[in-house]
């Protein structure tokens, strides 16, 4: 999402709007809804980087829902305020051109993913249908009605762009399983960001447990465990979370995976057959972002620049591969771009 330039008006306003929103969505609350929409979106984003708790699921329904009913005890004041809440326009009218969100830095600190999707895409509801017959009589016994399932309506139809960076504080608080129920939801996302996710795991807390099995052998209890990545070279698990991924975003085309550099060769790296299908479901991913995330200070031991061209090298790595990968399958044409940073430098 293009946000507002730094030190501009509308930048300024948004930050003191999200630093003061607890006063600000009490005071506001009834004109939030009517907002242009490039407002709406730069705000969400604002209260996710700028609010004290960050944003949350209230935050957002005060921003994409008409705001609630008033209940007055005087009736004139009542059918005043029918007649105010008849004046706002449906959600999915509102928000039709509704294409960016940013939720930068709530995920996993103030917001979950699956009541994300539980707002953003309403379980499927069922509706009262009448499936009576004419009457024979005035006093006959009324049928049951029947329930039928109704079709749901996104809250953002044409929701293109979304953004579910992490505070990397807050990593481990995310699901790549809730992630992938999510990503079913939006088959039409053209741009992703997935900054500072941890390593796609379906059991991130199994990795170190084991298990007896009933011949008495001790496994292991998740499918990856402390040593897959640095002595098996094992990526199985990451790739078969990220092709699941894929298969849902298959019009996917920018993919920012900042700060994940570390897990960065399942990318590229093959299990048996199995490997990030970069032809066919991300055939049309034409840039990735893998910048490291942070600053290589002046003073940084030598360890640590191995680590940071590490990373680097990763990015690189990943760009000959997918390049490689199109050119056998006759895709050539379809290039590639990751973005990083230049090696020693931010």
């Amino acid at each position: 999402m293009i946000l507002p330039a730094k030190g501009s008006l509308m930048d300024l306003v948004l930050k003191a709007f999200a630093r003061t929103w607890d006063w600000q969505v009490e005071y506001c609350r009834y004109i939030l809804y009517e907002l242009p929409t490039r407002v709406r979106g730069a705000l969400l984003a604002y209260i996710g980087l700028y609010s004290e708790k960050g944003l949350t699921l209230q935050d957002m329904r005060a921003i994409l829902l008409p705001p609630p009913p008033v209940v007055y005890e005087d009736d004139e004041d009542s059918h005043y305020e029918q007649e105010r809440q008849g004046e706002f326009l449906p959600p999915g009218v509102v928000n039709d051109d509704f294409s960016c969100l940013d939720l930068s830095w709530s995920l996993g600190r103030s917001l979950k993913i699956r009541e994300l999707s539980d707002f953003l895409y309403p379980p499927q509801a069922a509706a009262v249908v009448s499936t009576a017959d004419p009457k024979d009589s005035w006093d006959a016994p009324d049928d049951e009605p029947t329930l039928e399932p109704s079709i749901p309506a996104a809250l953002l139809p044409n929701l293109t762009r979304l953004s579910l960076a992490l505070d990397p504080e807050y990593a481990h608080n995310v699901s790549w399983r809730h992630l992938l129920s999510f990503a079913t939801h939006m088959p039409n996302l053209t741009h992703l960001s997935l900054a500072f996710w941890p390593e796609p795991s379906l059991t991130p807390n199994a990795k170190l447990a084991t298990m007896v099995t009933a011949q008495g052998q001790v496994v292991q209890y998740g499918a990856t465990g402390p040593y897959s990545h640095s002595l098996d070279n094992d990526w199985t698990e990451a790739i078969m979370v990220l092709n699941r991924l894929s298969k849902s975003l298959y019009r996917l085309e920018h993919l920012d995976l900042t700060g994940c550099g570390l897990w960065a060769s399942a990318l590229w790296s093959k299990s048996g057959h199995d490997m990030v299908d970069w032809v066919g479901a991300w055939g049309k991913v034409e840039r990735i972002v893998m910048y490291a995330g942070y600053k290589l200070g002046e003073e940084a031991g030598s360890s640590e620049k191995a680590r940071y061209e590490m990373v680097t090298e990763n990015a690189r790595r990943v760009e000959r591969h997918v390049r490689g990968r199109r050119a056998e399958k006759g895709m050539g044409k379809r290039g590639i771009v990751v973005e990083t940073d230049e090696e020693g430098k931010e």
